[in-house]
């Protein structure tokens, strides 16, 4: 079968898209017609990455599976939106508030007051709204990510670890920021495997290479990597640093699936891009809002587009005659984008990366199983390939 990798973008509750995708990726997982050796993911698009790895994992007393990947995954988001009445009210106050600063006074061109980031979440007033939360009828789980990730894959509690890693067949890389250093930070499951791959970045024995590490994936990095600095503070690993988003470093990361020291069979032949940023825009952006929202996904894409360029010249020098043996060591790869419908892309805002409603993740997530059963319907010769494919026709 055909290897495959899927990276997930970030871009806050617009990864209800990418549940959609992925709930019809593991359906024809399911069905044999493709292996899935790897999985990538930053932000929300790592909080995906992860519950489709955890699903396929083996574990004390489970082997792992498709329809596994596809239960967790989909449970997990079920969680992970507004559920009770002060979630819902909660959710309307945030993401009111960002939608609030979007509005525009007509012709003066001045927004709203900002209050939306305007909290610290060092401050004292942030922690008490936070200490009041569970006493107004909000679940840990919906303003305590570390908490929901426990509870959602205990097989990675680092107290009583159950994951059958020997068996582990799908690599799972997260992207994560730290912020004291500067380190482009990935959390690989195949340093968990073979822990003489991890990387510290730019350690005086001068084994890293460049302001880049590789380190185990723990949940701690997972948390790490949906950590905005407005909303949550630095993810603190001890030994490892402090951590944001990787929004500000890989989104997401890929280039690592392709290493010299990665073996052929391990090396997956396809790489799918579920694109939640939009390549294009329909128009120049006028309006404060609408300059905040493409500044946000021109810098979703930047660091995916330079790794995505960098495979395109590689698939080049391979094919040269000129390199030798170069392509023996650096087969060909195809590089795909799933994305959104133009429509729906086009019509989503800054503000509602931010929407953790029901109603409009369940609208997403229909949107991406739709779109990716027809994608996959046509794959693997009636699909397009990147560069091409990441633009609208």
């Amino acid at each position: 079968m055909k290897k495959v990798a899927v990276a997930c973008q970030g871009g806050g509750m617009h990864a209800a898209f990418e549940v959609g995708v992925l709930t019809e990726i593991l359906n024809d997982v399911q069905a044999q017609k493709f292996e899935l050796v790897g999985l990538s993911g930053t932000s929300a698009g790592a909080l995906c990455a992860l519950l489709v790895w955890y699903g396929l994992a083996p574990k004390n007393g489970s082997q792992g599976s498709a329809a596994d990947a596809r239960k967790q995954l989909n449970d997990f988001w079920d969680n992970f939106v507004a559920k009770t009445g002060a979630e819902n009210v909660l959710n309307l106050l945030t993401y009111g508030a960002f939608k609030a600063e979007e509005t525009e006074i007509p012709v003066l061109g001045i927004n709203a007051p900002l209050f939306a980031g305007s909290l610290n979440p060092y401050g004292a007033l942030y922690q008490a709204v936070a200490a009041c939360l569970p006493h107004l009828g909000v679940r840990s789980e919906y303003f305590d990510l570390g908490d929901l990730l426990k509870k959602a894959c205990p097989a990675l509690d680092p107290n009583n670890p159950q994951i059958d890693w020997s068996n582990v067949k799908t690599r799972l890389l997260i992207g994560a920021s730290e912020v004291v250093n500067g380190f482009e930070t990935v959390f690989d499951s195949r340093v968990n495997k073979n822990p003489q791959y991890q990387n510290k970045g730019m350690q005086p024995n001068h084994k890293a290479a460049f302001w880049r590490q590789l380190l185990p994936l723990t949940l701690d990095g997972v948390a790490a990597s949906g950590t905005l600095p407005t909303f949550r503070e630095a993810q603190q690993i001890t030994g490892d640093g402090n951590y944001w988003d990787g929004l500000y470093s890989q989104n997401p990361p890929v280039r690592e699936f392709f290493y010299p020291h990665i073996t052929l069979p391990e090396r997956p032949e396809e790489l799918w891009i579920i694109r939640i940023n939009p390549q294009q825009w329909p128009m120049v952006p006028e309006s404060n809002a609408d300059v905040l929202d493409r500044e946000n996904e021109l810098m979703g894409n930047l660091s995916l587009n330079k790794e995505l360029d960098f495979i395109m010249m590689v698939n080049k020098w391979s094919q040269n005659s000129h390199y030798g043996t170069f392509g023996n060591d650096h087969p060909h790869v195809t590089v795909r984008t799933i994305k959104m419908e133009q429509d729906t892309a086009d019509d989503l805002q800054y503000s509602s990366k931010f929407d953790r409603s029901e109603a409009f993740m369940d609208r997403l997530r229909k949107e991406g199983k739709k779109v990716a059963r027809g994608w996959l319907n046509l794959w693997p010769n009636n699909v397009g390939e990147y560069p091409e494919d990441a633009a609208w026709p």
